[in-house]
């Protein structure tokens, strides 16, 4: 094996405490993470729970809806509409029976 020079050990120790100090950060930072996530997390439940009763209603109301509303015509008009494609049906038939002959 070649003989290491002063340099590349001097690189070795800085890569390893670099190494050293990064996994420390890293595990402080974990620990702090935690706790925010954690405080978050509890208020965040409370507020929840405040507003349990609101979302329910509120996804009821949604459930109870249809997903596009029904168009809503009135009988003397859907008796109209359905009169005049009848006349309409009659008028080609007959037009079609003249053409035959």
């Amino acid at each position: 094996m070649a003989k290491k020079t002063r340099l590349s050990e001097a690189a070795d120790a800085v890569k390893t405490v670099a190494g050293a100090a990064l996994g420390a950060a890293a595990v402080a930072a974990t620990g702090v993470i935690v706790t925010k996530v954690a405080g978050a997390m509890r208020k965040s439940g409370e507020q929840l729970e405040d507003a349990t009763p609101e979302i329910q209603r509120f996804a009821a109301t949604t459930v109870s809806k249809p997903l596009l509303p029904r168009r809503q015509q009135r009988a003397a008009a859907t008796r109209k509409s359905r009169s005049a494609k009848k006349a309409v049906a009659a008028r080609k038939a007959a037009k079609k029976r003249r053409a035959k002959r």
